[in-house]
């Protein structure tokens, strides 16, 4: 958390994390008006608060201007799949009134995701800010944030839709080990049909992730995000992103 946000503030940002996650949904709904807020991290559905949930918002240093943020929500679970199946995970006890997900896959081609999992969602970055690695380093920065307040954390998980996965960017913008195919039809969440993808990472992992990041971070001397991200790009392979597309 240190280094990612010296990195931030030697190229030109700050930052700030807030527990009120209803701040986070008033900022990305003026952000992207014609947007969706993905309701697993929406107070309307959820209770959410200091011990389950919050956001983090970068500013320009000159114009003390959000031009990026990302929220997080952990969840208890056996079952983090069932989650998604069942709607739980974006309404809640109002998910026995929509009808469960279709899986696209049979369910021993999921990860076995379960315990404490932290759900991130709504990265957004502003387009006068995109392509300079804030959105990798706001993806890290949730997870080291997500492990400093709950360190027995077992898993971190998201979504994508297609056009994303197809890009790599779960792999090599967002930090995660797999990408499988959640569901390829109706999304309840947005309304519409998709590709939608569950992203994973174990813990294990994230912490040798965290490790590889810093080294990147340190072997930086000049400490800017475009450098550094540069040289974590390089270490990425194409083999995860065409399964992840095949998938």
């Amino acid at each position: 958390m240190n280094a990612c946000t010296s990195l931030l503030w030697n190229s030109g940002y700050s930052t700030s994390i807030s527990n009120d996650v209803s701040g986070w949904v008033d900022y990305y709904l003026r952000t992207n008006p014609h947007g969706v807020v993905n309701s697993a991290v929406n107070p309307a559905y959820h209770e959410l608060g200091p011990d389950n949930s919050f956001w983090l918002a970068v500013y320009k240093q000159d114009t003390k201007e959000i031009i990026g943020c990302i929220a997080q929500r952990m969840i208890e679970s056996d079952d983090f799949v069932e989650e998604q199946r069942s709607l739980r995970l974006w309404f809640g006890e109002q998910a026995s009134e929509r009808p469960p997900m279709q899986l696209a896959l049979t369910r021993d081609q999921y990860p076995e995701a379960r315990g404490l999992v932290g759900y991130p969602a709504g990265l957004f970055v502003a387009k006068s800010e995109r392509h300079n690695g804030l959105a990798w380093l706001l993806q890290r920065m949730a997870r080291a944030y997500a492990l400093t307040r709950w360190p027995q954390m077992d898993w971190q998980c998201g979504n994508s839709l297609e056009p994303v996965a197809a890009r790599g960017l779960p792999f090599n913008t967002y930090g995660y080990t797999r990408c499988d195919l959640l569901v390829d039809g109706w999304f309840e969440d947005t309304q519409q049909s998709h590709k939608v993808f569950m992203t994973s990472i174990a813990h294990d992992q994230m912490i040798m992730q965290i490790a590889s990041d810093l080294s990147l971070i340190e072997m930086n001397s000049d400490q800017q995000m475009r450098d550094i991200i540069r040289s974590a790009r390089e270490r990425q392979s194409n083999p995860p992103v065409l399964a992840a597309v095949a998938g």
